[in-house]
């Protein structure tokens, strides 16, 4: 009996994202394929053939994992929701900032206008200034902490452009970053105000006098540009 070949097809599939003179003296100093066998098999001459596997061809290598979507997502939100937080944090410390520079400077106009008493001007320039301190501090360590989160929702936002959450972290972090701003601005008028009681005792009254109320006048400008960045954040969608 003639020798019968049998072929068969193997088919392979693979797989393949933050004073008036009065006054002047009062204000205090000092972020596998199975292994894919050749369809060639050779049948024995014999009345019922059976294939036998010949040589098996190299089992298709597995394509290199790549991140899942999912993991990769959450990794890049999670690191701008930390950057917003950290934004947060800024505008926690300027808002005391704020408060405090602005109670200082409005003693002086109080008394100027005749509402406040010498002895009120003197409580509320003594009671903001114990605040001083504190609150450079406060800015300062939080601005630090702000900026170690670098640009993580920029790259999120390039990682993940349609995620909603991600959107929404950008959002705030823009309104947020307006609250840094104006807020640095503050903290450092008030800053320069408290070197600046630092030294009132080796300072030319009247050279003091000038710029402090330079000071005062500049405030009006600086706190209602913090505040209104502030109101901003407000109305500004959560980040979670």
């Amino acid at each position: 009996m003639t020798a019968v070949v049998v072929a068969g097809v193997v088919l392979v599939a693979g797989g393949g994202t933050w004073a008036m003179g009065s006054i002047l003296k009062d204000d205090p100093g000092s972020a596998s394929a199975g292994p894919s066998t050749s369809a060639s098999v050779s049948a024995p001459a014999s009345s019922t053939p059976e294939p036998t596997p010949s040589a098996s061809t190299p089992s298709s290598t597995p394509s290199p994992s790549t991140p899942d979507a999912t993991t990769a997502s959450a990794e890049v939100r999670a690191a701008c929701v930390a950057q917003v937080r950290a934004a947060e944090g800024i505008a926690a410390a300027a808002k005391n900032s704020a408060a405090h520079w602005k109670a200082h400077t409005d003693a002086y106009l109080q008394k100027k206008n005749g509402k406040f008493t010498l002895a009120q001007t003197k409580a509320q320039y003594a009671a903001s200034k114990s605040f001083g301190l504190a609150d450079e501090k406060a800015i300062a360590a939080t601005t630090k902490a702000f900026t170690a989160t670098g640009a993580a929702c920029g790259d999120a936002a390039r990682a993940a452009s349609a995620d909603a959450d991600i959107a929404a972290c950008t959002t705030r972090l823009k309104a947020l970053e307006a609250v840094r701003l104006t807020g640095t601005k503050v903290q450092d008028e008030w800053s320069a105000h408290l070197r600046m009681m630092d030294k009132k005792a080796h300072t030319d009254g009247g050279a003091y006098f000038t710029t402090w109320v330079k000071a005062v006048g500049s405030a009006q400008k600086s706190v209602p540009a913090y505040a209104a960045a502030a109101a901003v954040v407000a109305k500004a969608p959560a980040c979670t």
